[in-house]
């Protein structure tokens, strides 16, 4: 089947073998990784790194090897680059910039030695997914609203079937918008609902575009966040704090809270909380909902049923987390109501913050919306 993506890798070169092999044999110039994280470690388990790149950082030691500046670093070193979430590109284009000719982003380093090296969080399987879905996306590509939505869903869609960041040309780190474009229209009056609302951060975001607002209803289920929320939204009687996670059911489920923002429901989680579901919470209308609740958002979206039926609100739900979140959250929501205009944007430069948006279509727009999917299977 012609396909608007690009699924497959790009080749490696001898180059890049070269330097891997370098990256992995003792002696030679020193090898350093940019970054403190989790690929940074998998990197350091395999390679006598002199230390780590953090121009961003007061500390001065990681894993035992010290935390230098970019410019300390000779330009014959041989750097990898485990930015990741929010700047990859930007990343690479800085160690150009500073004279490394030997740079390997984690990508890159993937593709070179499979299995080797910490798997990416988020895209496990998603080549097979996307390669058996194929009819799906190109459902989803005619179903968009916009040429950039479009392009969006192409771009990346093949960086994360490919892991090719050259596909997120174009894309920066844009938090600062996320949830609040200029299609989505805030009026006075309106009841948003904040699923996975965290520290609070999006609430205030929301506060600040729309101060007239009727009513805030936030959902988070780990104690430390929510209390953070509850100081930084202090004194609004509006705001109303709900110690749970949106699920499809009422329930005690156990969680993984040690990932900061990306915590979420895991079997082999250290502590339990309480789910619940939107309908069963709020009875009031509500007008604007959020989702980003770490790989549970089409079981949340099942648990909203009502309110997308009766309300028709608009709807901006993560779609990052799984794969199969790409398709299958415009399923479940255009299969409750067609009527939706359907948008998809960007926030990072690598696998985080994906978002599609649902906006209440007017009547001229929604005569041309081609039916839904069906439901998939399970």
């Amino acid at each position: 089947m012609e396909t608007m993506f690009r699924l497959d890798p790009p080749a490696t070169t001898p180059e890049q073998h070269e330097m891997l092999e370098r990256l992995l044999t003792s002696g030679g110039p020193p090898k350093y990784a940019l970054g403190r994280n989790a690929y940074a470690a998998s990197v350091s388990e395999v390679a006598e790194l002199a230390g780590y790149i953090d121009d961003y950082t007061q500390e001065t030691v990681f894993l035992n090897k010290p935390v230098v500046r970019l410019a300390e670093v000779p330009t014959r070193a041989i750097v990898v680059s485990c930015a990741v979430d929010g700047r990859p590109i930007t990343a690479m284009k800085r160690l150009k910039g500073a004279g490394i000719k030997d740079a390997l982003d984690y990508f890159t380093l993937l593709r070179l030695a499979p299995g080797r090296f910490r798997p990416l969080s988020f895209v496990n399987d998603d080549c097979s997914e996307i390669a058996s879905n194929i009819d799906r996306y190109q459902w989803l590509s005619s179903r968009l609203a916009d040429e950039l939505s479009r392009e969006t869903l192409r771009k990346v869609v093949s960086f994360r079937s490919s892991g090719d960041i050259a596909h997120m040309e174009g894309f920066s780190l844009a938090l600062e918008r996320q949830y609040f474009e200029d299609f989505v229209r805030l009026d006075d009056g309106e009841v948003f609902v904040d699923g996975g609302g965290f520290d609070g951060q999006t609430a205030l975001a929301f506060r600040d575009r729309c101060p007239r607002y009727h009513a805030i209803h936030l959902f988070e289920p780990s104690p430390g966040p929510l209390e953070t929320a509850r100081c930084r939204l202090s004194g609004d009687p509006r705001v109303h704090f709900i110690e749970k996670g949106l699920y499809d059911c009422q329930t005690r489920l156990r969680f993984d809270a040690t990932s900061g923002s990306a915590s979420r429901l895991s079997e082999v989680g250290g502590m339990e909380i309480d789910v619940t579901t939107l309908d069963e919470t709020v009875q009031e209308q509500v007008s604007f909902v959020k989702l980003d609740v770490e790989g549970a958002e089409c079981r949340a979206l099942q648990g909203a049923t009502r309110h997308i039926l009766q309300d028709h609100p608009k709807l901006a739900v993560c779609v990052y987390h799984q794969q199969s979140d790409f398709w299958r959250v415009p399923t479940i929501i255009l299969n409750l109501r067609n009527d939706y205009d359907v948008y998809l944007r960007h926030y990072t430069e690598g696998v985080f913050e994906t978002v599609m948006f649902f906006i209440p279509a007017t009547i001229s727009t929604s005569k041309r919306h081609p039916a839904p999917l069906p439901p998939p299977t399970p």
